[in-house]
């Protein structure tokens, strides 16, 4: 009884600080897109769905908050391997190695997802063909489950301090909403060719094109496998110029629902 308390008594802990992360990210890029439509993607397409998909947003939380605390509470409990004790260079190390490792992960899982037999988990996400930022937590309970096992079977497996788990799971929330924001915002050349990084650009690609772009954090899986977006990198670079609103952008290719 005191472990399962315990376990609970963390779990709404964590469902509160998502739930805050993602209300404060979610008004920080509405007044961002609010202030700059010029940096918008998809110019030719609207999305109303913002209702629809916060109400499927419970659904993501509470399985995401599930994956994330089982592996918490499994390293608190001893359960796993023991982690590196916290330092200036196991923290780093660490969190890198485990950023690293989800997004091989999340690719090969969303890549899985686009298969025929599994499409129809993935299918509630992709009805928004322009994301917002809320269409991050639409996603179906197995989509879900799929993409944040990653938290609760890394800690069997990597040494990882609990603060750099707490740390990347803060940054994978962030991040996915910037990547589903719809505006690019912090365009710049870390986020084409020759460096790995993803972009805004990179993810909306994937929702309005369906076929190309499956990473999170790096491009280098889908540059590797042959699923890179054709025109990425140079649509990328006319957000880079001061003056986006005249640059023309490429077309981002059929709608697919």
């Amino acid at each position: 009884m005191t472990l399962l308390i315990a376990f609970l008594s963390l779990f709404a802990i964590v469902v509160g600080a998502i739930v805050l992360v993602m209300l404060l990210t979610g008004l920080f890029f509405e007044i961002m897109n609010a202030r700059h439509p010029e940096r918008r993607i998809q110019k030719d397409r609207v999305n109303n769905r913002k209702w629809q998909e916060l109400k499927q947003a419970p659904v993501s939380i509470l399985t995401l908050t599930s994956c994330f605390v089982f592996g918490l509470f499994a390293q608190q409990q001893g359960w796993t391997i023991a982690p590196l004790e916290l330092s200036w260079w196991s923290g780093p190390l660490m969190l890198l190695a485990s950023v690293v490792l989800y997004d091989a992960w999340f690719y090969w899982v969303h890549r899985l997802l686009h298969r025929k037999p599994f499409y129809r988990f993935h299918a509630l996400h992709h009805k928004s063909v322009a994301p917002t930022v809320w269409s991050n937590h639409h996603e179906s309970f197995v989509e879900a489950l799929l993409n944040q096992a990653y938290y609760a079977l890394v800690v069997f497996v990597l040494p990882m301090p609990w603060q750099m788990l707490v740390l990347q799971k803060l940054y994978d929330q962030i991040s996915g909403m910037l990547g589903h924001a719809g505006y690019e915002h912090f365009a710049s050349p870390a986020g084409r060719s020759p460096w790995p990084l993803a972009s805004t650009v990179f993810h909306d690609q994937h929702h309005g094109t369906f076929r190309f772009n499956f990473g999170h954090t790096f491009s280098f899986w889908d540059r590797w496998m042959g699923t890179l977006h054709p025109r990425y990198d140079e649509t990328l670079k006319t957000f880079e110029a001061g003056d986006v609103a005249a640059s023309p952008q490429p077309q981002m290719g059929p709608e697919r629902r």
